[in-house]
C-alpha cells in the first residue's frame, strides 16, 4: 500500500512502501530544507505518513 507525507512546504512525498517512504522523505528533507537534516527518525516520518490516495 503506497503512502505519502504532505510537507509543510507543500510538496507531497510518497512511497510504495515504509523504507521506500522514509528514503524519499530523507531525500526531499535533504535538497529542500537542509537546516532538518537528522531531525526527523524513522518513526516520526511513518507518524506523519497516511495512505495515498
Amino acid at each position: 500500500m503506497a503512502k505519502q507525507v504532505n510537507c509543510p512546504c507543500g510538496e507531497t512525498v510518497r512511497g510504495e512502501s515504509d523504507d521506500e517512504l522514509v528514503s524519499n522523505v530523507e531525500a526531499h528533507v535533504q535538497d529542500k530544507h537542509p537546516e532538518m537534516v537528522g531531525t526527523m527518525s524513522r518513526e516520526q516520518i511513518l507518524g506523519m505518513a497516511e495512505e495515498a490516495a
